[in-house]
């Protein structure tokens, strides 16, 4: 490479502490990339590649971006999973001597963005740190964009991270988690190192005085503090929470995927997901907390009989509902204000509507305290309305405030008599420059004397050449243009000076004013956060009670006798969805003759269905939430574990199969007598009496072993004799009409067993031409007589070869003794054991 300019230099300087971050190098009014950080992000952005001047800088390919819009453009490389380093002007180049001072000051990560522009509100944003010590994984997650901390720990690192769905996953080891990259952070940490570090961040006496009594917690959360340290992102967490699985229902990533709780196997969105059904809420915070709930539901029987009591009240008091969810609806989302407030990037704007969402606070309370609901009013207890943060906000920021902190218009009039002052002085400036052209004209004489401003030149007087002989001497020529001649005089220069001072140092004031107002308000996060939490909650259960007027759901009982039965159960998703009025049914489940429900029947019958509704209407009662069915009785269950559909990971070299397998094990290593297990089609990757096997195996293990209730859906009629060998299981099946040449599925479960699947019919619904679905008929009629040939065919195939003319090959025997032995044959006449012996002589006197 040629010599390159020294700015150029500045920029690789600074680069090679970045070298796998775009850097956004400001120049001027733009943020300019070079070199392949310029390749990479004019694909992505789809902005123009050039070059700087090969003479000076080698040809260095470049693309800029404007400065003063550059978030559109961050948020597409974040979304293509770039990190970005801002490179900033350190001064101001008009005042620069050489090059102007440049460095970067903020690294933004997917994981740690705050700008609500890259953000899904009904979403958390989580970083995962994790840490591995002997055969445990301790991860923390964060969120930096609303400061939630969550700590858990398993053997699985995959199952565990796959569940949270994290942006950004760091670790201080060089770990390999399957289906994931983690970055590594160069760190080395102690348990007395880590327990300090987070000492000082929470301004704690100790550690175990967070709740947190695992020294592998402690790490994994101080990892992310010195990462977020050295992106240069100031924050202050939340206390963190341990998820732990004696106080919640285990809803692994599998079990989440399959039920589709908050994201559907589609596409991904949450189009057609529990979370669609139930998401009512009015604040993105409470779509977030929402989404928590059903992604970690609750053992704690208080805790949910609590819930059920507020969303009952809710329920059949439309008339508080409706007034609450009306406030709601003016709630910003507070938790990213504060969380952006406390690392210094909020805006004017920010606050602004941090004050809107607090003017409601007082009626919240209110509505709270009359409620006459004894838990609204503990909650109101413990709920700030925060009027003084509301006053100040008001007092200080206008309620329109501008984008740009430093272009002024921020403060509101009467908060500071400087500011007042110099917007006086611009105000007026209009004024007394009409003054001074006034008289000036009646001075001198000179009719179309103006008085204009130029940036370069300022303010002057400009005179047309005809006039010039009237020009007095206290006129001090400024420039000389072609019809005309431009002058200042010392009152001008005065009052120019006056005005440049005030734009300057109004700009400055109103950013300093602003600044400080930011820093004071600061100092109240945790108040703001206390009172956020508390909407968000207040947003879900009201939620939960808007699904249950709805769509007729009821609220159902916690039993403590472990039975699990649902009356009139409907699956929450396919009954909003489907265009036919949705069939009802019942489930029975308990822990003597009937844990498990061997589920026979077609093809499109409802089977895959009911088994997702028995999962889901456990999992809603353990948030306490009201289901969709007549009636329900739920007992408190450890864990839900499904086993359904096919699908592969040919990337990690695992066949359908082989995954099907891989989860089954699972299942059979981690349930409990408390865990509800779905099962759907077990063994069909493999040959019939292979999966016969193993299904019927599995069915054996679960009924002897774990004893869990589980439903077992499947095709292979075999396992129906199960309940007749094994004692805990009984049959049930989809129920199924023949009319006319049609069948009827019913919708309906019922106890007993099928004893056809109607593949082909469903093949036909689906499409398939009538050739294939006719030969299907008769080939399955062969297989189910039992019809087959020498060669292991169905008697059909051949008798099908005949009537397409086409010639089979013979063997021909002349004058062989085995020919005339089998046409002396009495076939009809002979025995089993008969035929048996002739076989055997047969094949004897064919080998001589």
């Amino acid at each position: 490479m040629s010599k390159v300019t020294p700015m150029m230099q500045q920029f690789f300087d600074i680069k090679k502490n970045y070298p796998d971050t775009i850097l956004f190098f400001r120049m001027g009014d733009f943020y300019e990339m070079f070199g392949q950080d310029a390749e990479d992000a004019s694909k992505i952005l789809g902005i123009a590649l050039t070059s700087r001047d090969k003479q000076k800088d080698g040809g260095i390919p470049m693309c800029g971006i404007p400065y003063h819009s550059y978030q559109p453009y961050l948020v597409k490389l974040l979304k293509a999973g770039k990190n970005v380093a801002v490179c900033e002007q350190l001064e101001d180049p008009s005042k620069a001597k050489g090059i102007v001072k440049r460095g970067v000051v903020q690294v933004v990560t997917p994981g740690t963005v705050l700008d609500d522009a890259a953000l899904n509100s009904a979403a958390n944003n989580f970083v995962a740190s994790v840490i591995k010590e002997g055969n445990e994984y301790f991860t923390a997650f964060i969120d930096i964009s609303t400061g939630e901390v969550y700590l858990e720990n398993s053997v699985d690192a995959a199952e565990t991270l796959g569940r949270w769905s994290p942006t950004e996953v760091i670790s201080m080891d060089d770990l390999e988690i399957k289906g994931f990259v983690c970055s590594t952070v160069d760190a080395k940490l102690t348990d007395e190192s880590s327990a300090k570090r987070l000492q000082e961040h929470y301004e704690a006496a100790s550690v175990k005085s967070l709740g947190i009594d695992k020294k592998g917690f402690s790490k994994a959360l101080a990892l992310s503090l010195i990462y977020f340290k050295r992106l240069m992102i100031d924050v202050r967490l939340k206390r963190p929470v341990t998820v732990a699985p004696e106080n919640r229902l285990v809803i692994d990533s599998i079990a989440a995927r399959t039920l589709e709780l908050v994201e559907n196997s589609n596409d991904g969105s949450e189009r057609s997901t529990l979370f669609s059904i139930l998401n009512h809420t009015k604040t993105s915070m409470g779509g977030r907390l929402l989404k928590n709930w059903l992604l970690n539901p609750l053992r704690e029987r208080q805790e949910i009989l609590r819930r059920q009591e507020m969303v009952e009240f809710f329920l059949y008091r439309s008339d508080i509902r409706w007034e609450f969810q009306n406030l709601l609806s003016s709630v910003y989302d507070m938790e990213r204000i504060t969380a952006r407030l406390l690392a210094g990037r909020c805006g004017a704007r920010d606050l602004v509507w941090l004050k809107n969402s607090i003017g409601v606070f007082p009626q919240l309370k209110e509505l709270m305290n009359s409620s006459g609901n004894p838990h609204l009013e503990e909650t109101a207890s413990g709920f700030d309305s925060l009027d003084g943060i509301h006053s100040v906000i008001d007092h200080a920021l206008v309620e329109e405030p501008p984008v740009n902190l430093k272009e002024g218009g921020l403060i509101k009039e009467g908060y500071n008599k400087d500011v007042d002052e110099y917007r006086t002085i611009r105000k007026d400036s209009r004024k007394l420059l009409m003054r001074i052209e006034k008289e000036e004209k009646e001075k001198t004489g000179i009719h179309n004397l103006k008085v204009k401003f130029n940036k370069v030149f300022g303010y002057y007087i400009e005179v047309s050449k005809s006039q010039i002989n009237k020009v007095p001497d206290y006129y001090d020529r400024k420039q000389t243009l072609v019809n005309a001649e431009r002058y200042i005089i010392p009152e001008l220069k005065e009052l120019e000076g006056k005005l440049v001072y005030a734009e300057e140092r109004l700009g400055d004031l109103e950013y300093t004013l602003f600044s400080e107002l930011r820093d004071t308000l600061a100092g109240y996060a945790e108040m703001i956060r206390t009172s956020a939490e508390i909407v968000a909650e207040m947003d879900v259960l009201i939620s939960l009670a808007e699904s249950a007027s709805l769509y007729g759901y009821t609220r159902p009982v916690l039993n403590e006798d472990e039975d699990l039965v649902i009356k009139g159960g409907r699956h929450p998703v396919v009954e909003r969805n489907i265009p036919e009025s949705y069939v009802p049914n019942d489930l029975f489940l308990n822990d003597t003759d009937s844990r498990m429900a061997v589920i026979t029947g077609p093809n499109m019958a409802g089977k895959s269905t009911y088994l997702r509704m028995s999962a889901l209407v456990a999992l809603m009662a353990h948030i306490g939430s009201f289901v969709p069915a007549s009636e329900s009785s739920i007992p408190l269950l450890d864990r839900i574990f499904t086993r359904v559909g096919a699908s592969d990971n040919l990337a990690g070299g695992e066949s359908t199969f082989m995954v099907e397998m891989v989860e089954t094990a699972n299942i059979l290593g981690n349930a409990t007598e408390k865990s509800l297990i779905i099962l759907d089609e077990i063994g069909r990757g493999t040959s019939t009496f292979d999966g016969i096997s193993i299904a019927w195996s599995v069915a054996e293990y679960i009924l002897k072993e774990v004893k869990a209730k589980t439903l077992f859906a499947t095709h292979y009629h075999e396992l129906t004799d199960i309940p007749a060998s094994v004692p805990g299981a009984k049959n049930w099946t989809t129920e199924v009409r023949e009319w006319k040449d049609e069948v009827i599925f019913m919708r309906r479960v019922v106890e007993g067993t099928a004893d056809r699947s109607y593949g082909i019919h469903v093949a036909k619904l689906a499409g398939l031409p009538d050739y294939v679905t006719k030969r299907s008929n008769e080939l399955l009629t062969m297989l189910e007589k039992n019809e087959f040939g020498a060669d292991g065919q169905p008697k059909l195939a051949r008798t099908a070869a005949r009537e397409r003319k086409v010639i089979q090959p013979m063997l021909v025997f002349d004058d062989s003794p085995v020919v005339d032995e089998l046409k002396n044959l009495d076939i009809n006449g002979m025995t089993p054991l008969e035929a048996l012996s002739m076989l055997d002589k047969l094949k004897k006197m064919a080998e001589e």
